[in-house]
């Protein structure tokens, strides 16, 4: 390494890992490379010897520019270490050339090391590009033409092709500051984006966050690209500062927005969901609370409890549980009735602190994945226990046990299930409170498949411009429980009931 890439490789260290940021463009119809196309670095800073102004580079015959930091590609005159300006995530590039239509592209620089004819490098690689001439056909208008979508296998005439409430353009190219695909994001696959601040000493448990994420991976939802699961990106931002911690959010939304306002970047929002980590609100034990079923934000209240922020599995349960409220479950799954014993999922006070148990394994974090025929309280029978719906099976239900109220059962959900709790299973039907009322009058309806009815737009809130024509899919009615209505989730008491 020369003595100039040695300063330059130091005040990398310095500053934050500042390398050669590059990329590819190419003919949205051909497939080709084009040359001659001119990057502009529209928002962002640069330093280095070849930071005249605007700051730029083209594309060369394989397509590719290249911004320096080096000294390698350009000379050492030329180097340009280009970062998001102060108070950004992310760079603007502008891509423009006679004939094309100009296309913004926003790169949140994400640097790997690699060695090449023996030098060490880090790079940070921006994603491909297809332009589109300037007559090109855009059936969905997301911006994206449909030469191009052929060319990133998205749908030129959806342009939400995985049905996550984001446009195929921003997954691909970013909008309004936020580099997308910096945390994962991908047109082809369903993702959850969600910001998580936290209080001193309510900073989130990695382990509990990891089980979440891993849930809903392992959702029963297919892709687009053919791969089945939910992208959830938990992003662990920053903590609140000690003078900022409101202790007792009262009213809880007024409080919480004080903070949100300080804390939450507002180019996040037609993007992620914010959720904030703190001790209390309203002066209630309560483990958190969504605004409003589906929606925007939510909070994780569980600083006064026994184990103050709660231990991994209440931390996992309960992330997973308003998270849930956030995309459009309720208590009951579609409905409001809690603790229903057929409706097996996080969503009910029944699992949310616990898990379910699920192949003799307890603490499992889902949603419900299978579906249960209603029952009447007035008659239920232990040799039987509850019926499948829909597309489940008994075979399914076997893999469950089940819990009336808090309390687990011996059996399983198919068969051979012990509703009252006396270690015997009776021959005869009787009747058994099923949703933890205190009586035994009720019908309990059918539990639905939580992973195929879930909302990703947030009330409205989750989605950006770019979603073009699909826009006209979104729901009518953006709040089935409004915020003022949604009730307070389990406290520590009644977890120990």
């Amino acid at each position: 390494m020369s003595a100039f890439r040695k300063t330059v490789a130091a005040s990398v260290a310095v500053v934050g890992l500042n390398g050669c940021v590059y990329g590819y463009v190419n003919d949205a119809s051909t497939g080709s490379a084009i040359q001659d196309v001119t990057v502009t670095v529209a928002s962002g800073s640069c330093s280095g010897s070849g930071c005249a102004t605007p700051i730029i580079q083209k594309s060369d015959s394989a397509g590719l520019f290249v911004f320096d930091a080096y000294g390698d590609r350009h000379g050492e005159d030329q180097v340009q270490i280009i970062t998001p300006a102060s108070g950004q995530e992310a760079m603007r590039l502008l891509y423009t050339r006679s004939g094309y239509r100009s296309v913004n592209v926003y790169h949140k620089p994400k640097y790997e090391e690699v060695t090449q004819d023996g030098k060490n490098y880090l790079i940070s690689g921006v994603q491909a590009v297809y332009l589109c001439a300037l007559t090109a056909v855009d059936s969905d208008a997301d911006g994206i033409c449909d030469a191009a979508e052929s060319r990133y296998g998205t749908s030129p005439t959806n342009s939400d092709t995985d049905g996550d409430n984001l446009s195929d353009f921003a997954e691909l190219y970013g909008y309004g500051g936020v580099d997308l695909r910096y945390f994962g994001a991908n047109p082809k696959k369903k993702d959850v984006f969600v910001e998580l601040d936290y209080y001193p000493n309510l900073k989130p448990i990695q382990a509990a966050l990891d089980r979440v994420t891993a849930a809903f991976a392992a959702a029963p939802v297919g892709n687009p690209d053919g791969s089945t699961g939910i992208a959830l990106h938990l992003v662990l931002d920053q903590q609140i500062a000690t003078a900022d911690a409101d202790m007792n959010l009262s009213p809880a939304w007024t409080d919480f927005d004080v903070i949100k306002a300080k804390y939450f970047a507002s180019r996040r929002a037609p993007f992620f969901h914010y959720a904030l980590f703190a001790n209390q609100y309203d002066s209630n034990g309560s483990s958190g609370l969504s605004r409003g079923v589906p929606g925007h934000d939510f909070m994780v209240t569980l600083g006064t409890w026994g184990t103050p922020g709660g231990t991994e599995q209440q931390q996992a349960g309960t992330l997973m549980h308003e998270l849930g409220h956030n995309i459009g479950l309720q208590h009951g799954g579609n409905e409001g009735m809690n603790y229903k014993a057929n409706y097996l999922s996080l969503m009910s006070y029944s699992y949310q602190l616990r898990g379910l148990r699920v192949d003799e394994v307890d603490g499992v974090l889902d949603y419900s994945r299978v579906r249960v025929a209603s029952a009447s309280e007035l008659s239920v029978s232990e040799i039987s226990a509850f019926a499948p719906a829909g597309t489940t099976t008994e075979a399914d239900l076997s893999r469950y046990g089940v819990r009336i109220g808090t309390a687990l059962r011996i059996g399983a959900a198919h068969a051979n299930l012990d509703f009252n709790g006396n270690n015997v299973i009776q021959a005869s039907p009787f009747a058994q409170d099923l949703n933890n009322d205190g009586d035994t009058v009720d019908l309990i309806s059918a539990s639905q498949n939580d992973w195929l009815a879930l909302v990703y737009d947030g009330a409205g809130s989750i989605g950006d411009p770019f979603l073009g024509a699909s826009a006209s899919l979104k729901r009518a009615q953006p709040f089935m429980v409004v915020p003022e209505r949604t009730e307070p989730c389990i406290t520590e008491h009644e977890h120990r009931r």
